[in-house]
Formats: C-alpha cells, structure tokens, sequence
C-alpha cells in the first residue's frame, strides 16, 4: 500500500515538472521557424514561466 502512494507522489511530481521542461524545449525548436512559430514559441516560454513563478510562490 506504501508503494502505491509513493508511485503516485512521484508521478506527479515528474509530471508536473515534466510540464515545464516540455514547453521550454518545444519553444526553443520552434523559435527557429517562421515568424508565426516565433510567436507560439514567445508564447509557450510565457507559459513556462508562469509555471515556474507558481512552483516558487508556494515554497
């Protein structure tokens, strides 16, 4: 039974910070494209870090 919520702790923890790390990646294959993935590149790191404020206002 400990295992079980010990897995689901840490599923959720890499996912949440999984999230981040996406956006960032993604954003920065895309900032290399044309002048409208440019702007959904600006866009995700926008995202990612309002992610990133989040995660620090709670500790």
């Amino acid at each position: 039974m400990v295992w079980i919520i010990i897995a689901v702790v840490v599923l959720g923890i890499s996912a949440y910070f999984g999230n981040e790390y996406r956006l960032d990646r993604k954003a920065h294959k895309l900032n290399s494209g044309s002048e409208e993935e440019r702007s959904l590149a600006a866009e995700m790191q926008e995202i990612a870090r309002k992610i990133d404020e989040g995660k620090y206002l709670y500790r």
